[in-house]
Order: C-alpha cells, then structure tokens, then sequence
C-alpha cells in the first residue's frame, strides 16, 4: 500500500532510518522537525499517515494530537518515543492514535503499524465520501418533494397505481420515519420502478432493494405495493382537502 507518509521528529538520525526504510517499502516521505512545520506542511498537501515523535518542540504534552483532531481531514497517527510513559500512552490513544511505538524502533512492528494506519484512513475517507452522497440524495429529495405535484394517481402501462409525490401524501411522523434512502426507493416505487429496475437507478443490489421495502411496508404499516399504493392514494386525497 503506497502512500504519502509524513515523519515528525526533531532527531535528524531517526528521521533518516525511518524515512529510508519506508521510502524502501514504497511510501512517499516528508520530514518535519516540530509541531509547527507538522501545521504548515499540512497545509501544502495532504498527508495519509503521520508518524510522529512525542518530545520536539510544540509536542511536550502531546498538543499535536490534540490539534489534529480539529483538522480539515482526518489524518491517522502512529506515535514513537524513546521514553515510553503509561500517562503518554493512555492519552495517545484517546487521540485515537492508530499505535505507540517505542524507541529503538522494530522496523517490521513499524510496518504494520504504518499499514493498519493506512487502512484506517481509507475507511474514513470511504464513510466520509458516503456522508457526503447521503447529503446530495438528501438535498435532491427536498427538491423533488418541492417539484412534484402531490397526491396525483395515475395508471403505468398495467403496473399498478402511481402516487407522484407519495412523501407529501404522508403525515410528517410517517415521512421522517422514513430514512433518506428509504425515501428515494419510496419515490422510485411511486414511478412504478420494478425491484430490478429500482436497482439498477439507485446503483445497489436487488436484496437491498427488497430490505429497504419491507423496512418501507413496516413503517408505513403496509404488507405490500398494492396495499402501500392504496394507502398512499387515500393519504394523498386527505391532504388535497
């Protein structure tokens, strides 16, 4: 797993050894000496992992950690030591610090160390990017419960009813039952989507499909399409009136 690692320590013969081993390993390496320059570096590029020192200037009490979990994306952190404490220790991992090492450093513990970190980053970054599509389908279904005209039923080629807006036709305890995703399936039923197709738009499996419907029928308190699109009808003619 090559990545770009970032290498915080104010002793110039460690940061040698390690910037030598991991740039043998593949890794792009960037060297700083204190706190600060961890900052400012930063600020230039964007770093996967740290691997970072505990005593150098500006990192005394470990105050680096503490500002990195205010950063502008999360940046996962392996600390080494040469004078390993259990307060040190304790407090790195509640900075949710990926591993303690301590000095002289094993150059295979170092390794795995570096990779779990990695892999941690990705995860995060993968969460993140999916928080970030949940808020764009949140937002494209507030416009579409603005645009659609509520409570219009219509026949599909013999699919079955059509309710164009059938999140205006609810109640609002019923709506905000409903998660976002939920919602867009709900929406894309109501357009008379089949499971396949219901798939296909919403790039998933039909089984998620099928698991977000009977999470659907059970809120909405429904047993299947037929008896949701009468509901759904019935709900939309009471807020017509």
């Amino acid at each position: 797993m090559s990545s770009h690692i970032l290498i915080a320590d104010d002793d110039p013969v460690f940061r040698v050894a390690i910037s030598s081993f991991l740039e043998s390993q593949g890794h792009t390496i960037g060297c700083a000496e204190t706190a600060a320059e961890v900052t400012k570096s930063m600020g230039e590029r964007r770093w996967d992992v740290l691997v970072t020192d505990i005593s150098m200037p500006g990192n005394e009490s470990l105050e680096l950690l503490a500002a990195l979990r205010q950063s502008t994306y999360p940046l996962p952190v392996v600390v080494v030591t040469g004078n390993p404490t259990l307060q040190t220790a304790v407090t790195s991992l509640r900075h949710d610090a990926v591993d303690y090492l301590t000095k002289p450093i094993d150059f295979e513990q170092l390794r795995r160390a570096v990779d779990r970190a990695i892999e941690r980053g990705r995860k995060v970054q993968a969460v993140s990017r999916a928080r970030d599509q949940l808020d764009e389908w949140s937002t494209t279904l507030r416009g579409l419960q603005e645009a659609l005209v509520p409570h219009v039923v219509e026949e599909n080629e013999g699919r079955g009813p059509i309710v164009n807006d059938p999140l205006a036709s609810l109640d609002a305890d019923a709506r905000e039952s409903l998660s976002p995703r939920e919602q867009e399936v709900l929406i894309s039923l109501a357009e008379g989507s089949s499971t396949r197709e219901l798939a296909d738009r919403l790039f998933i499996s039909e089984h998620t499909v099928r698991n977000h419907l009977k999470a659907i029928y059970r809120k909405l308190g429904v047993h299947s399409r037929t008896e949701l699109f009468s509901k759904l009808t019935k709900w939309g003619s009471k807020t017509s009136h």
